[in-house]
């Protein structure tokens, strides 16, 4: 019984990328099914809508023709397309003000992309592509610089401090401060905010709102809800702005969190069996961080472990580089 579970945990250490592709194949298709069989209903139900609703409107106005009515709607959906409403030809908003011009800026240069505000002239088409090849890596660079200088007081010396206090053992600790760290990010960036959408948003309910977050801080940003289209141009403005800070706040908290969870012990030994070692580097030295040997539960060696003085204790700090040799 034990050879065969020897056996088992063999091949699943042996064909771990190749069941992790599987099993990524598999969750892509099964999101396709369930989302099929959950929204084709909801789309039925209103196209049949839409087309009845031509249908009387064509009845109760004879006068006007169906080839006509058909191009008037294209164009208000190209134009909605492209972020001009059509449907109050009396507004006043705009969409290339300095305050929603820098929310257009704001979405594009954090990936986020609601899609309801795009370039109309070719001119900016153009300054848009350019703009962005060196915004977006800028911006990815000023995220990356600001969650290592955060990292360190976020994750580093709270967890030096609980284990010099409170003797946990740092696996675990880690862990525990990871938890930890997701359910304050959780309520300040997903919770909180969307109570606040949801109660100065009328048309909008908590899951909706809810929603509007996760699609934001996700940088997936669908654009099918946005804050502020029902209120007048200041309150649109203000919505706009206090939406830019949010980005802006929401990634780099979410990009500390992953921060911290990839630095789990845990997670590198998953990547550990999900890395396939090459034949060439059998018996050579590897180059580990040192954080990835404190943060482990083995015992210290001998010589380390008697000695118990100040000098000698093992402090938490930032990674750097030990040469040991590969274990076979």
């Amino acid at each position: 019984m034990a050879r065969n579970l020897d056996s088992v945990r063999n091949l699943l250490k042996a064909r771990a990328f190749c069941f992790l592709w599987l099993g990524y194949v598999l969750y892509v298709s099964l999101g396709a099914l369930v989302f099929m069989a959950l929204e084709r209903p909801e789309e039925r139900a209103l196209r049949a809508e839409v087309r009845a609703l031509r249908r009387g409107f064509l009845r109760g106005h004879q006068c006007v023709r169906e080839r006509r009515l058909d191009a008037l709607l294209e164009e208000s959906l190209s134009a909605g397309k492209r972020g001009v409403s059509v449907l109050d030809a009396k507004s006043q908003e705009y969409n290339y003000d300095f305050t929603s011009a820098l929310f257009f800026v704001t979405t594009f240069l954090t990936t986020t992309g609601y899609g309801n505000t795009v370039p109309l002239s070719d001119e900016g088409k153009l300054f848009c592509i350019m703009y962005c090849l060196v915004g977006i890596p800028l911006t990815l660079l000023l995220l990356a610089c600001l969650t290592q200088r955060l990292l360190p007081w976020v994750t580093h010396r709270p967890l030096q401090y609980a284990r010099a206090h409170w003797g946990v053992a740092p696996a675990r600790l880690a862990l525990y401060h990871a938890l930890a760290l997701a359910t304050l990010i959780s309520a300040l960036f997903f919770l909180l905010p969307a109570v606040a959408y949801s109660c100065l948003e009328p048309d909008w309910s908590f899951l909706e709102a809810l929603y509007f977050c996760f699609i934001s801080l996700s940088t997936v940003g669908l654009g099918d809800f946005l804050p502020g289209r029902t209120h007048g141009q200041a309150a649109k403005q203000a919505f706009e702005f206090a939406t830019s800070c949010y980005l802006v706040l929401g990634l780099l908290a979410m990009l500390l969190l992953l921060e911290t969870v990839w630095e789990l012990p845990q997670m590198q030994a998953v990547m550990r069996l999900l890395s396939i070692p090459l034949p060439s580097q059998q018996g050579r030295l590897t180059v580990l961080p040192l954080d990835e040997r404190i943060f482990t539960e083995d015992p210290l060696p001998p010589t380390a472990a008697e000695d118990t003085s100040p000098a000698h204790e093992l402090q938490y700090t930032l990674p750097t580089a030990t040469i040991t040799p590969e274990q076979p």
